[in-house]
């Protein structure tokens, strides 16, 4: 048959399976998936592939019971292992905001990548065919998408990929290293089912596929048959486009995770942009690095809107010299923020907003700023006072701000506690570690790993930021002049840390 040897061409072409490996199929006993199955066994001695099927109950059709009971026959008759699971699928579209469709994709994909796990298996196999691929470019061109969903299905993708936010933790398996495979996916839904009757073989047919209540099945039986009364080569048409767009948005991707590695910073709970770049980007980019920020933040976040990236480029768009302002709700709990610098995308109310943190290891110019994030800086300044007034510490007590000795060992370093960190407190007559003096001072737990420390350059700690200065800080009493170190928050000018 012909369709054999295209399959092993398509096989072949993009690197799909290779020889020895071990192939989990999802089979439904339909048409595709059993003609896919067949199809993969009749290659199997060419290549030492060997096959395992694997079949799902969805709880939702009685006549499922005598689909598994087939594929397990099916299976066994061609000398091939079988492996069944019923999983309560209305039981998951239950949650809201997740459909039969979408509850029904994520429990088959578990399925099947715990059962390749299982048999130490490196690649699944499913029977999504060229009619599939036409359904779900338009789909998404419908839905509105973007390349990343015009490009349709490709015929190979890493299972780890998937969303599985639907399910229980203890449903989600680790599915690192697994590879979904479509090798028919250029293959006509006519040249399957002359397949199958060439062989002999006799798929189950599930009535839902009628069902016009579903979004994909309205296409399939009622828009795409019109389509082809305009075009009647739609399917090798919208084939080869989506075939286009995949090699166009694969050639982005790779420009789009250099800018993302150029001007993003991912931080726990936290992704900083550097905001100048990102206004000089063209509107496609800007849109594709607010997406990827979004999605670092909520992975499990299955669909972006248009409008979640298209508020704040409006925003910035308005005034395109403001470096400050905030908050601009996004979406799924996150908001942005500018601050100098960096466009800040962060949880509503988040540590990294409610405490200054710092990241890595900064340099404080004397004078200058650094922005620690989520709406805290630091600044320093050089004042000065009469020798017969009182120095500024006595006029306006302020644990946010220090005051240092001109003749302070430069450059000052900000960076967050490290192991076997201390402090000679001011005061104190004696040295405490970092993390005791933090608990003693009853910082919350989640921000001390990345609270701000302030250093001179010969690495004694100055300041626990914002609480406690180092006893070396003392001026003494005949200074007229400092350096003054302010921590300040953009989002509150009584800060968070002032009244804990």
């Amino acid at each position: 048959m012909s369709m054999l040897s295209d399959l092993s061409h398509f096989i072949r072409r993009h690197k799909l399976l290779a020889d020895g490996a071990r192939v989990v199929v999802g089979v439904s006993g339909g048409p595709d998936s059993l003609a896919l199955l067949h199809a993969l066994n009749q290659l199997a001695p060419e290549h030492d592939w060997h096959l395992h099927a694997a079949y799902l109950h969805h709880g939702l059709r009685p006549e499922a019971d005598d689909e598994a009971r087939f594929v397990a026959e099916v299976a066994a008759a061609w000398g091939l292992g079988c492996t069944f699971e019923r999983v309560d699928v209305a039981a998951i579209a239950a949650q809201p905001g997740v459909s039969l469709e979408e509850a029904a994709r994520q429990a088959r994909y578990a399925f099947l990548g715990r059962v390749a796990l299982r048999l130490n298996a490196r690649y699944v196999a499913v029977g999504h065919n060229a009619d599939d691929q036409v359904e779900t470019v338009l789909m998404h061109l419908l839905r509105g998408s973007g390349l990343a969903g015009l490009r349709g299905m490709s015929p190979s993708a890493p299972l780890v990929g998937f969303r599985l936010a639907a399910l229980e933790p203890e449903n989600r398996p680790d599915m690192a290293g697994l590879q979904l495979v479509r090798p028919l996916l250029e293959t006509p839904r006519a040249t399957i089912e002359i397949y199958c009757q060439a062989y002999g073989l006799e798929p189950r047919h599930d009535a839902t596929n009628a069902d016009a209540t579903f979004f994909r099945n309205r296409l399939r039986h009622q828009v795409i048959p019109l389509l082809r009364e305009i075009n009647p080569r739609l399917t090798t048409v919208l084939g080869h486009t989506a075939a286009v767009l995949q090699g166009d948005y694969d050639v982005l991707h790779i420009h789009r995770q250099q800018l993302w590695d150029d001007l993003a910073q991912l931080q726990p709970e936290r992704v900083r942009i550097d905001l100048q770049r990102f206004r000089g980007l063209p509107p496609g980019d800007q849109r594709a690095l607010l997406r990827r920020a979004i999605s670092a933040l909520r992975p499990d976040l299955r669909n972006i809107a248009w409008e979640h990236s298209e508020r704040l480029r409006d925003i910035l768009a308005a005034d395109p010299q403001r470096t400050s302002g905030g908050p601009y709700p996004l979406v799924a709990g996150l908001e942005a923020w500018l601050h100098h610098a960096w466009l800040d995308i962060l949880p509503v109310d988040s540590a990294a907003s409610d405490h200054p943190q710092i990241f890595r290891l900064t340099l404080l110019p004397l004078p200058g700023v650094v922005d620690l994030g989520g709406g805290w800086r630091l600044q320093s300044e050089r004042v000065a006072w009469e020798p017969d007034a009182a120095p500024p510490w006595a006029r306006e007590p302020d644990q946010q701000r220090l005051w240092l000795p001109l003749d302070v060992t430069q450059p000052l370093i900000v960076r967050p506690r490290q192991p076997g960190d201390r402090i000679r407190p001011m005061g104190l007559g004696g040295g405490k570690a970092i993390n005791v003096l933090m608990t003693d001072l009853k910082l919350p737990r989640i921000a001390r790993a990345h609270w701000p420390l302030l250093l001179d350059a010969g690495g004694e700690i100055l300041w626990l930021v914002g609480r406690r200065a180092a006893e070396s800080c003392r001026l003494p009493d005949d200074a007229t002049a400092a350096w003054e170190i302010r921590l300040t928050s953009f989002r509150s000018p009584q800060s968070a840390i002032r009244n804990q």
